[in-house]
């Protein structure tokens, strides 16, 4: 780490030194990691697994100290110059996100263009890709010279996740667009929406993991309720809120899983990659050189 990224933070905690650098992290960190009024904080109990308030990572950082693991991030955001957080927050919102997909359309739809889910050709999963990227060239609406159909579904879908807006408020906030522009072609609900990014290959699958990061509630252990290491609950048990007193006990409670990984399949990424020509002669090139080198030795 840099000699002038650790200047404030070896300072001790109760000097004017540190909180001033406390500060500027959160005056930098917030508009870039922050959703709505909480970010990660990166405490030494916290670790960025818990997202809190301002004030709340504020007091984490001068009482319990910045955990080891994000020193060097904390001090990198602290050092950040105001003119790069606009370039910063673009890149992290997905700004231009968009930008790659004119080249995706031209790499991967040659000679599948007429192509339909059950005929002869790709099979089911690549003939879906193929028809999403063949509607998903359509403008987003009629003169529309920006946005094609899919670049604003995946650009929307993005922010989604960046900014943790929940599935009912994404369904209805293309309820409220398809109203406001009937000309634009819009996913019509969320599950379509989450549909589409499943047929690229861009989905990914919840495992419940141990709020200890013992284990993962996967495969064989799928169906227990406790980790076997540290014997810490799989849940996190939350009362529903408007039930009735003398309701049912076990209709009181909502379980929610304590930690969630979010693994992404391996499988359909390399398949995407395979899609296109040029690509596919770069996935290869190691193992032809390999045995060109081979046929070259045994001469």
């Amino acid at each position: 780490m840099d000699e002038e990224y650790t200047l404030w933070i070896d300072f001790p905690r109760y000097s004017q030194e540190y909180l001033d650098g406390v500060e500027c992290f959160l005056q930098k960190g917030f508009p870039i990691f922050g959703k709505g009024d909480e970010m990660q904080c990166p405490c030494r109990k916290c670790a960025k697994r818990l997202w809190l308030g301002r004030d709340s990572i504020y007091d984490h950082l001068i009482c319990n100290g910045p955990s080891l693991v994000h020193v060097q991030w904390i001090c990198e955001v602290a050092h950040t110059k105001l003119s790069d957080i606009d370039d910063f927050m673009d890149c992290e919102t997905g700004k231009g996100f968009e930008d790659n997909l004119d080249d995706m359309f031209d790499c991967t739809g040659k000679g599948f263009e007429n192509v339909n889910e059950g005929e002869q050709g790709p099979n089911k999963e690549a003939a879906k890709f193929y028809r999403h990227v063949r509607e998903g060239k359509q403008p987003l609406y009629p003169g529309c010279t920006k946005f094609s159909r899919l670049s604003f579904m995946i650009r929307l879908y993005h922010l989604k996740c960046v900014h943790g807006i929940t599935e009912s408020a994404f369904g209805d906030l293309l309820g409220l667009m398809k109203d406001a522009f009937p000309n634009a072609v819009l996913p019509q609900s969320f599950i379509a929406a989450k549909n589409i990014i499943k047929d690229l290959g861009l989905d990914y699958q919840k495992i419940h993991a141990c709020p200890n990061n013992c284990m993962l509630f996967w495969a064989e252990n799928s169906d227990k309720e406790v980790c076997d290491n540290c014997g810490a609950s799989r849940w996190v048990v939350q009362e529903k809120k408007g039930t009735a007193a003398n309701s049912d006990p076990d209709k009181l409670i909502h379980k929610v899983p304590s930690k969630i990984m979010r693994y992404f399949p391996l499988k359909p990424r390399l398949q995407r990659l395979f899609m296109c020509k040029d690509y596919s002669k770069l996935m290869t090139w190691h193992d032809v050189a390999k045995k060109r080198r081979e046929i070259k030795t045994s001469c």
